[in-house]
């Protein structure tokens, strides 16, 4: 197939004048990657995927031939589609069946049904590929494009006027083939009839015992393109076949027929939704079955009001509420509720009816069916209600309520016309209000779409339940409110919420808790409002608050929740707000007496919005003092941050004493040690804003006292976190003291690093790394104390490690560590300042240890390393190349770079910490092997022997020691090889260093974990344009191809591309591979690559058979050896036999 396909795409390249050919030539690109021919035959399956989907979009452009698009692309699709393995490459599947449909919307109708007549046929015969076919056909119909040339479609009219399923006359086949023979039919509808539609009713028929959603969605696209009479005729058939599997107690069926139908659903509309709910009330009468109904009910709707449709509800409102009615209200709910009952079904867990009653009342028009939404409500608001019952009624209404929020239609004069007539009625029912009154309409506009049922009531229902639908009316203002955030300069809803206030006035007097919490949450999205009413309720509502707030016994219920929300709202408000007096009131009732044994956020808010007004009474005084203690000892983190807000602005906001800030700062300090971190992270946090808030002087004044806490905490904390909030403390604090307090910290710090107490070394370290980010440059003149320190520092840790005779295993134990990481993270920051220090000759020694310490046991000294290595490399690269010479540098030299480059390698033989430390590691192989290539390849000697003699002594050790770590049995022997070939000249291109390097360098990419083979993979990808561009200049026969850098930059890569790695390697690091070995490609050219590669497979194909020989020869001089290995390979497969089993069970575990 790819040699056709290579074939055409010669033939539309080179016969532009070929008409047929010319249409085509869209799909060519000059890049490969957009390139449809090159893709469409190309090894990764992406790619492919890539390719169909690009010849779908070209399709429905039109510019095809139809003779190479049905005789060529056709069969190719249908190969493709073919050859996909069931449950892989969904993309693709779907990219064929997709450009295989969008060729048939393109085509006549003769080809059309050729192609649906090819379908059918390859059901029969590929009954394995049943699901994969009828995805295809439905595609397929789907694109049926000949209604306006061929059809004269009768009309469909309304789905509400389709015939009743239980009145329909199912007509058979035999009676639509007389419709055919009449002529009553267009040729394209009877061709359907006669030939698709018996195949597909034959399709049904053989899968009669079990679910099947494919051919029932076939069916239904089939359906729909017949004439009207026909359709309505077996539209019941299908959906009567699917309804029954709703029956099935297996629960995999049910699932299947619900899936049947929500995709029949989709494809007929929403205006067939009150057909299909009538064939499931009449199939779905008892028992379980009234359970998967109200549970299908509410999949349908979820699947396609997942966004509000206004109005398309409103024909079957009726028939939807019933459902739900019954699904709530009716015995089935009881049923739910017992466990043995409930645990048995999905459909019977969890009640479902209750979000499918939100979902209705958001896609109703408002307008006209508010009312018909409340009567399953209020119907059985007429008889006595136990607590269950009504549990359930206010369940229900609130979520009515939610649904009405989210509900497009509403309008605002409306909603708030129907929320005043409820609360009216309800006032009135209660006997809280002056009686109903005429309800000024002139306030609201026109008021034609809510009319009363009665004369004088909006909703009929007893009094005594009244107060429920009152909660409902006050909740859906609340969250209107809530929703549309209202603005004091809309003058026209000021106006229409006026009246509310005093309607919300009088609910604070009801004697239901419910109506009083509704209330409270609705003045507290009113009160910031100008309301002119307001300043006439005030006193009643200060005094309501006030008096359920004295009255509080547990902080935690909703009233005492919704009073203190309301309280608080007050107090940030201007005009409503509460005097001295109320607050000193306030602060002495119970849910502040018992305010430690019980914190809760909200009170914590009204606490906080008390001390906003600067309230000035002792008791004050002793709440802040608890929530200090609250903020340092609540394992709540809001609560936590709730009070640190409060100290904060009690600190800020009250004229302290300087004892009484002493105090507070004291038990700050003390709290650094605290058990919990959580703890010590709050105070530090208090810390920090205090340091970058208080004044300066204050600040000044108190960074003796500050300085050596959190020295210890930078020092000695356990936690990480704290340490860095430490040091971010710390750092500020250097920041906002004066030059006399500055210079005392510095002196201090500078003494303690200097002296080389092992207990201070740490922690001065890191303050001299904190004073040199915080004062730069200024920092200078101390550079000829500190550097000293940090080489001492350095060498002693390196020669503690080098004596040591412990097991370094155990990071704790490797002696000086943290001396050095802390002592190197300080040169790392001196280096950012000091760029001048890096041509500094008097700190080779500094260099000669970071190398050293790139092989270190502990991560973190490997990772700084790394880091400042990455900084010189970065400062030899943007030198001023005119006046600076690269060998000026220290680590320029060969055997240096050499050495880095091999340490480097060798560092990703353990997991990195972090993506950040391999990228560096890769920066800085690239940077030394591409500066290490670049000084070989302009040497002056052509032989290794002579090159070695030209260095001295301390190179010649430093590439000893490289060669040894690289490979530790064979590295030294290798170098005194490549020494003694004296005569033998190499390549100026290709040093034999390097290859070693690259040769080593690859077996180790082999055996590393798949994070650091990427890098290793990227690493070839960045140095491959430097070391391979001269080949295409140069003949391969020229130098030793094993020894190439080719040969050894591929070998690894053709192992991974080729699945030769021993191991599971991950498909995008496969893919990775492949990029960089098409890379390579490009770089070296075609020929030179194929014999590269030609020779890596021969070459890996003798030790193949080497080593089988070898096998064979032991099988034969040594069984019992051979029989051990034997053992030891089956014990292997049945390791992990178990161990796919386990994660197989796992799997079902978990799911």
């Amino acid at each position: 197939m790819a040699i056709w396909i290579k074939l055409l795409w010669a033939m539309v390249l080179k016969l532009p004048n070929e008409p047929n050919l010319d249409s085509y030539r869209a799909l060519c690109c000059v890049h490969v990657e957009q390139d449809f021919f090159y893709n469409i035959v190309h090894v990764q399956k992406h790619r492919r995927a890539r390719a169909v989907v690009r010849f779908s979009n070209f399709v429905r452009s039109g510019n095809l031939s139809n003779v190479i698009t049905y005789e060529v692309f056709v069969p190719l699709l249908f190969s493709m589609l073919f050859n996909v393995p069931d449950g892989k490459d969904e993309n693709r599947r779907s990219a064929c069946i997709n450009a295989l449909a969008s060729i048939s919307g393109c085509m006549k109708w003769n080809q059309y049904y050729a192609l649906l007549v090819r379908c059918l046929r390859y059901l029969g015969l590929k009954p394995d590929r049943q699901k994969l076919l009828l995805r295809l056909i439905g595609a397929i119909l789907d694109r049926f494009h000949f209604q306006e040339s061929f059809l004269i479609h009768e009309s469909k009219g309304l789905a509400s006027d389709a015939p009743s399923p239980y009145t329909v006359n199912m007509k058979s086949s035999s009676s639509l083939m007389r419709i055919t023979d009449h002529g009553e039919l267009p040729i394209i509808q009877e061709s359907l009839l006669k030939h698709i539609f018996p195949k597909v009713q034959k399709l049904l028929a053989s899968d009669f015992d079990r679910m099947n959603v494919n051919i029932c969605l076939v069916a239904l696209k089939l359906i729909k393109l017949l004439p009207s009479d026909i359709m309505y005729s077996q539209l019941p058939t299908v959906v009567h076949r699917i309804s029954n599997f709703l029956k099935n107690r297996l629960e995999s069926v049910r699932n299947e027929a619900r899936s049947a139908l929500s995709a029949c659903l989709k494809e007929l509309g929403l205006e067939y939704l009150q057909f299909i709910v009538k064939v499931l009330k009449g199939i779905l009468k008892r028992g379980y079955e009234l359970h998967v109904l109200g549970y299908t009910l509410n999949f349908l709707l979820s699947k396609f009001l997942r966004t509000p449709i206004c109005g398309k509800l409103d024909y079957c409102l009726d028939d939807l509420l019933t459902v739900v009615q019954n699904d709530i209200l009716g015995g089935v709910s009881d049923e739910k509720e017992v466990e043995k009952i409930a645990s048995k079904m999905k459909e019977t867990r969890k009640q479902k009816s209750y979000e499918t009653l939100k979902l209705i009342a958001q896609s109703v028009t408002f307008k006209t069916q508010a009312l018909k939404l409340l009567s399953p409500v209020t119907v059985n608001l007429h008889k006595q209600l136990n607590q269950n019952l009504k549990l359930k009624l206010e369940n229900m209404l609130k979520h009515i309520a939610a649904g009405i929020e989210s509900n497009p239609s509403v309008e605002q004069t409306e909603l708030f016309i129907f929320v005043n007539c409820l609360v009216k009625d309800g006032i009135g029912d209660e006997g809280n209000g002056q009686g109903y009154g005429p309800i000024s309409w002139a306030d609201y506009g026109d008021a034609e779409s809510i009319q009363p049922i009665e004369s004088n009531r909006l909703v009929n229902v007893d009094r005594q339940f009244s107060h429920l639908i009152t909660a409902f009316a006050l909740e859906v203002l609340h969250n209107y409110l809530k929703k549309l955030k209202p603005s004091a300069e809309d003058g026209q809803l000021l106006s229409m919420l006026d009246p509310f206030v005093s309607l919300l006035g009088q609910c604070l007097s009801s004697k239901y808790e419910n109506i009083i919490i509704a209330a409270f949450r609705c003045f507290s999205l009113m009160v910031r409002l100008p309301l002119p009413s307001l300043q006439l309720q005030a006193d009643k509502i200060k005094n309501s608050l006030l008096v359920i707030a004295q009255g509080s016994v547990k902080i935690n219920c909703q009233l005492i929740e919704s009073c203190m929300k309301l309280l608080t709202t007050l107090l940030q408000s201007e005009r409503v707000t509460l005097s001295t007096d109320q607050l000193h009131m306030l602060i002495q009732f119970p849910l502040f007496v018992d305010f430690a044994k019980r914190p809760s956020f909200v009170a914590l808010s009204l606490l906080k919005a008390i001390i906003h007004r600067k309230l000035l009474v002792p008791e004050i005084y002793d709440l802040v003092q608890i929530v200090a203690e609250m903020m340092v000892q609540s394992q709540d983190e809001p609560i936590r941050k709730k009070c640190s807000k409060i100290l904060l602005q009690f600190l800020l906001g009250y004229q302290l004493s300087q004892k009484r800030l002493q105090e507070h700062l004291d038990f700050l300090l003390a709290n650094l040690s605290y058990e919990h971190s959580s703890g010590r992270e709050a105070v530090l946090e208090m810390l920090h804003t205090i340091i970058v808030k208080f004044p300066q002087n204050v600040v000044d004044a108190q960074s003796q006292t500050l300085f050596p806490y959190l020295v210890i905490s930078l020092a000695n904390d356990d936690d990480t976190n704290v340490r860095q909030m430490s040091a971010v403390a710390m750092k500020f604090l250097i920041g906002h003291v004066s030059s006399h307090s500055l210079h005392s910290i510095l002196e201090c710090s500078l003494s303690w690093y200097i002296e080389g107490k092992q207990s201070l070394l740490g922690a001065a370290a890191q303050v001299l790394g904190l004073l040199v980010e915080v004062i730069g440059k200024n920092f200078q003149i101390h550079l000829i104390k500190v550097l000293p320190a940090i080489r001492t520092n350095l060498q002693s840790a390196y020669n503690a490690l080098a004596s040591t005779q412990q097991d370094l295993s155990d990071v704790l134990v490797i002696p000086f560590w943290k001396e050095a990481y802390y002592s190197l993270v300080l040169l790392g920051k001196i280096l950012s300042q000091f760029h001048n220090l890096f041509l500094d000759s008097e700190l080779e020694a500094f260099w000669e240890t970071i190398c050293e310490f790139l092989l270190h046991p502990h991560l973190w000294l490997q990772n700084i390393s790394c880091q400042i290595l990455s900084s010189y490399f970065t400062a030899v690269a943007n030198r001023d190349k005119s006046k600076v010479r690269a060998e000026a540098f220290y680590l320029m030299k060969p055997s240096i770079l050499f050495h880095v480059a091999v340490s480097l390698c060798c560092q990703l033989k353990v997991p990195l910490s972090d993506n950040g430390t391999g990228i560096l590691i890769k920066q800085n192989l690239e940077f030394s092997i591409s500066a290490l290539h670049s000084f070989l390849k302009n040497n002056e000697y052509m032989d290794v022997s002579s090159f070695w003699l030209s260095l001295d002594s301390a190179e010649q050790e430093c590439f000893l020691k490289a060669f040894g770590i690289l490979d530790p049995r064979k590295g030294k022997r290798t170098l005194q090889s490549f020494i003694s070939e004296a005569d033998a000249q190499h390549d100026k291109n290709q040093h034999p260093f390097i290859s070693y390097f690259l040769q080593r360098m690859g077996k180790l990419t082999l055996q590393m974990e798949a994070n650091q083979m990427k890098i290793m993979f990227e690493f070839y990808k960045a140095i491959s344009p430097q070391l391979l561009h001269f080949l295409k200049k140069t003949s391969p026969a020229s130098f030793d191809d094993v020894r190439s850098f080719a040969y050894q930059l591929l070998l690894p890569l053709y192992r991974v591309c080729e699945g030769f790695t021993g191991q599971v390697i991950s498909d995008d690091l496969k893919q990775l591979a492949e990029e960089v070995r098409d890379d390579i490609r490009g770089i070296i050219g075609d020929d030179k690559f194929v014999e590269f590669y030609g020779q890596i497979c021969k070459n890996i194909k003798a030790k193949r058979d080497k080593r089988k020989q070898a096998m064979k020869v032991m099988a034969v001089v040594n069984p019992i050896r051979n029989a051990k290995r034997k053992l030891k390979i089956a014990d292997k497969h049945q390791a992990y036999k178990k161990r796919k089993m386990m994660t197989m069970k796992m799997g079902r575990w978990m799911h």
